[in-house]
């Protein structure tokens, strides 16, 4: 009988190893990074409309001059800078509490992928295990419906069955072979999933310890759980930071009806020119002495201004209306998805917590009903050997055992699963917590 192993191998890993190796291998962690890097600049780049404005521009500047009937040409070099500082500007400074909202809103979403991935890393890995003992599980049918074809074909020869009896048989192992076909393609899918995911050899995936620590949830009231779900569960924290956006968005569509104000300055240099020629020499000496004289286009002389600017809208086509009115809108919406999450939220980590409650009583359950099967297995093969039991009661027996296995292993892998998707829910799953599922996992 072919029994799948994926122990074996000195560099075999567990579930803490796999989860490591995915933080630098998995490219949806990695572009939740940068996403998070580029979220974060949001706040900056808000906060840059809020502090000193300074420009400085510098020319060299070939002039033609035509006047009362004198023509020059001459080269000027000229530099202006200016400066502007706002003062009071609501929609900069909602802006600006927006920005720190999405970088906030940056930074939760990177913990809630981090997060998320701890528990996708444990499912793909303990899919593996299950899709290793389904397939174990049908091949032990597949071998138990060949030996009850093989022994109802010799039967038939002898005359002591039917040919029906040899249909069914066959019948029976057939459909085994074709479940132990789909069983290979299920557990080829489950072990591609969480290379991609992990980058590593699926093969080597450590299984579970004979017994797992089973522990029941602290607190041990469901409301409890709910409660610690509303205050820190990520992705209700990140719809309450996208509902602040929306909030700050209205303040930025009505800052369109309201003034701004701010202190400004600007400063001006024209240089010492040059005359590179004129109609006359009685021209050339005329505008070299007007270069004497501020104001004049070829003179040498400076400008600085110092002022407070407002700015009032007074009209703006209903352009600002129809922006209050999106805005609104959209905070309508983020309210709803605010409520949605939570109450998602709120009954995925119920149905969590009584899973992993539950779960303690039905791996117990399954732990009982594995050793009954066994001892049921042992039995009908003594049976056997001694001729009180027929081929049937065996094979049915050993069909019965593998299923049990297999539901016995689900229960277990479901538990802990659960055990990690109730953390998450509340917002508690940490690298301490992998450590601690890793302890059910073989070393």
């Amino acid at each position: 009988m072919a029994i799948v192993s994926i122990v074996g191998s000195a560099i075999a890993f567990d579930l803490d190893e796999a989860y490591r190796r995915a933080l630098g291998f998995n490219a949806d962690y990695q572009a939740q990074i940068a996403a998070t890097d580029a979220g974060v600049e949001l706040q900056n780049q808000a906060l840059a409309t809020l502090l000193p404005q300074i420009s400085a521009t510098a020319a060299y500047n070939q002039n033609y001059l035509s006047s009362f009937g004198m023509t020059v040409t001459y080269t000027q070099p000229t530099a202006t800078a200016a400066f502007q500082q706002v003062l009071l500007d609501f929609g900069k400074f909602s802006t600006y509490t927006k920005g720190k909202f999405a970088a906030e809103v940056a930074r939760l979403q990177l913990t809630n992928a981090r997060q998320k991935l701890m528990v996708n890393v444990a499912q793909a890995y303990f899919d593996i295990l299950y899709a290793v003992d389904n397939l174990n599980a049908i091949r032990m049918n597949k071998d138990a419906f060949l030996t009850q074809m093989e022994q109802a074909e010799q039967s038939f020869s002898a005359g002591t069955v039917t040919k029906a009896d040899v249909f069914d048989a066959k019948a029976n192992y057939d459909s085994a072979v074709a479940q132990a076909i789909q069983a290979e393609n299920n557990l080829m899918n489950r072990k591609t999933i969480f290379h991609n995911m992990t980058g590593l050899n699926s093969d080597l995936v450590q299984p579970l310890i004979d017994q797992i620590i089973l522990e029941l949830p602290i607190p041990d009231s469901p409301n409890e759980w709910s409660d610690m779900m509303k205050s820190a569960n990520l992705n209700v924290k990140i719809a309450r930071e996208q509902l602040n956006m929306a909030t700050e968005d209205i303040s930025i569509a009505k800052s369109g009806h309201l003034p701004s104000l701010s202190i400004v300055g600007n400063y001006q240099m024209f240089g010492t020119s040059s005359i590179n020629s004129a109609d006359s020499a009685a021209t050339q000496a005329y505008f070299t002495q007007l270069a004497n004289i501020p104001g004049i286009p070829s003179a040498n002389y400076s400008i600085a201004v110092v002022g407070l600017q407002l700015s009032i809208p007074i009209a703006s086509g209903g352009g600002i209306n129809s922006n209050i009115r999106v805005a609104i809108g959209n905070y309508e919406a983020a309210q709803e998805g605010l409520s949605s999450t939570l109450r998602q939220s709120d009954q995925l980590i119920i149905n969590a917590f009584y899973q992993v409650q539950n779960g303690v009583s039905i791996v117990k359950a399954q732990t009982q009903a594995l050793k009954s099967a066994k001892l049921k297995l042992a039995s009908d093969k003594i049976g056997y050997k001694v001729g009180i039991r027929n081929s049937v009661k065996l094979i049915n027996s050993q069909n019965d055992y593998a299923k049990t296995l297999l539901s016995y292993n689900q229960a277990r892998y479901q538990y802990l699963t659960y055990r990690l998707q109730l953390e998450y829910l509340a917002g508690k799953i940490d690298t301490d917590f992998i450590r601690l599922i890793n302890n059910n996992i073989r070393q």
